[in-house]
């Protein structure tokens, strides 16, 4: 990464950038306009810094903190918290979502895309209008557009996902005295999907197959871009999305560009980490982003680390802050290892020793009671369990019973600020793929062959059983919708998804469970469903994000609202 290691020593200083001054040493002044379109490393920089975005609110990242990139993955509350996948320890704007309180004025984190995704917009408008001062070749002139158009594209995509149809500004670079009525106009949702499946139809096939010494991981990839094209063709066609009659061509849209990275026959799940499934799955998240399964990822290291996810996520028993916590409702999807559900009578589920014989993927991805982690069991119980409210700073417990394991490297020590929160972050890997295919397949054409090896070559890796025989459609889709849970779980995924299927009135209205365990005097445990987070709440609007009320005004309130917000 020499080539580009000093980017953010540079360019975030530039006035058009994402930083605050006194983040830099030099002079900010000492960089202009001039100095970035005639410098080809400069040019460079700056691109690679539209990958990154600014701190809009609290309890985003700052300066110190890395800025976060596409989304809003890998910092201090995950996406989980704010679905039924997790209940955050300490808040951190996490239950104005869970319990209905989203509004245009009361926001926290949520909306805060659509700020932060128009001006990354407006910064790629800029650098493509600047590249033909740039002095480089033709050809690094034309991969240099490709990259700009795919992170723009991606940026659209955010916006699309939150807030359905938005403003498409084109190539224009906006100024502050320009007349912006047009822009204030939202395109449908279908428009800005197109718009955004027209870009990446540009760059696929001009982006390069690889990184290599010229394009360091990390950056726009084909593969990439056809990940994204295959991600907003999936939503597009999703309940959220569409009511056109023409829903199965959508459908086959979506299906036909999962099964164009399938038939690259470049990816697999890896496989090659331990023999333990459990085990397997858990480190390859711990991984460098160079596997097989790879496709799109952010790489972090100890010289460039994200937040502590180690010192967030960790039991209180350890020093850990508790922080996105699993809720018994995410446990209580994952099948037993025989491939049934724990609501089946003959799957051998007991209620008083809930963590027997689970899908090997519930090991790697959640902490619970009696769970090995750091040299130790976890303890959960009461009393005096280490890591429950009798134990080392009770304000960090779980209010679930349960701790995240996933991504957490358990080697480093919890006060090892360098070297924690180094785990890269996957924005696209190859069991998505596979499982974007499966379910628009099955939208399309129903069940087939193809549908059951997609899904089943995913629990496959996982140590789980095939899927059974002779599925309808529509018990397809729910497997499919669980697979998804379970093996994309805490990956930013799960708010999305049930919005998009058109499930978050009921999943999003359920409780918020947790678990509660007692000890008795001779070691015998006693488990018991309890409420985690009350009043948990999920109305019409909450389909969308509100767009901010500070940008309705700045409008002159020309920008139309989401609906039920007003």
């Amino acid at each position: 990464m020499r080539k580009y290691a000093l980017y953010i020593l540079t360019i975030l200083a530039f006035a058009s950038t994402s930083c605050d001054s006194d983040f830099l040493h030099p002079n900010p002044t000492s960089l202009t306009d001039e100095a970035i379109w005639k410098d080809p490393f400069l040019t460079e920089a700056y691109i690679v810094n539209l990958y990154t975005g600014i701190r809009m609110t609290e309890k985003e990242a700052n300066q110190g903190e890395r800025f976060i990139g596409f989304g809003r993955g890998f910092h201090w509350a995950l996406y989980a918290s704010v679905t039924d996948e997790a209940v955050y320890s300490n808040d951190d704007q996490t239950y104005l979502v869970q319990r209905g309180q989203l509004s245009p004025s009361n926001y926290g984190w949520m909306s805060t895309t659509w700020g932060r995704s128009y001006r990354s917009i407006r910064e790629a408008n800029l650098a493509l209008s600047k590249l033909s001062e740039v002095p480089i070749t033709d050809d690094r002139r034309t991969l240099l557009n490709a990259e700009i158009r795919f992170v723009r594209a991606f940026r659209y995509f955010d916006l699309l996902k939150g807030f359905g149809g938005v403003p498409i500004i084109g190539d224009r670079v906006t100024q502050m005295t320009d007349d912006f009525s047009e822009l204030y106009v939202r395109k449908s949702i279908e428009e800005t999907a197109d718009y955004i499946v027209d870009e990446l139809d540009a760059v696929i096939g001009v982006l390069p197959d690889d990184p290599n010494n010229d394009w360091e991981r990390g950056r726009a990839t084909t593969p990439a871009a056809m990940a994204l094209k295959a991600r907003v063709l999936l939503y597009a066609a999703s309940p959220l999305y569409t009511n056109d009659a023409n829903i199965a061509s959508k459908w086959q849209a979506a299906a036909d560009a999962a099964k164009a990275i399938m038939d690259l026959n470049k990816f697999s799940l890896v496989t090659n980490l331990s023999a333990d499934h459990a085990e397997n799955y858990r480190l390859y998240f711990l991984t460098a982003p160079t596997t097989t399964e790879d496709i799109f990822c952010r790489e972090y290291t100890n010289a460039s680390a994200s937040m502590a996810m180690e010192r967030m996520n960790a039991p209180n028993g350890f020093g850990g802050w508790g922080g996105n916590c699993p809720m018994q409702n995410l446990v209580d999807d994952y099948e037993m290892d025989n491939g049934l559900p724990i609501t089946d009578l003959s799957s051998g589920y007991n209620a008083q020793n809930p963590y027997a014989n689970r899908d090997p993927r519930f090991y790697a991805t959640i902490l619970h009671n009696g769970a090995s982690f750091r040299g130790r069991n976890v303890e959960t119980f009461l009393p005096s369990g280490k890591d429950s409210p009798d134990g080392n700073e009770p304000w960090n417990t779980s209010p679930t019973g349960y701790y995240l394991r996933k991504f957490l490297k358990e080697s480093v020590a919890l006060d090892d600020w360098p070297n924690m929160g180094t785990a890269s972050w996957r924005y696209f890997r190859y069991a998505e793929v596979l499982l974007n295919y499966a379910e628009a397949q099955n939208e399309a054409n129903g069940v087939d062959e193809s549908v059951y090896d997609a899904v089943n070559e995913v629990r496959n890796r996982a140590g789980m059983p095939d899927l059974p025989a002779g599925l309808t459609q529509d018990a397809m889709r729910a497997r499919i919708r669980n697979e998804r849970r379970v093996e994309l779980a805490y990956e930013e995924h799960r708010y999305f998804d049930v919005r998009r299927w058109k499930i978050a009135a009921v999943v999003e209205n359920e409780q918020a469970q947790g678990i509660s365990i007692t000890r008795d005097g001779g070691g015998n445990l006693t488990f018991a469903v309890k409420e985690a987070l009350g009043d948990r709440t999920f109305s019409p609007q909450h389909y969308w994000f509100p767009i901010p009320i500070e940008e309705i005004n700045a409008s002159n309130r020309k920008i139309a609202q989401n609906p039920f917000y007003e």
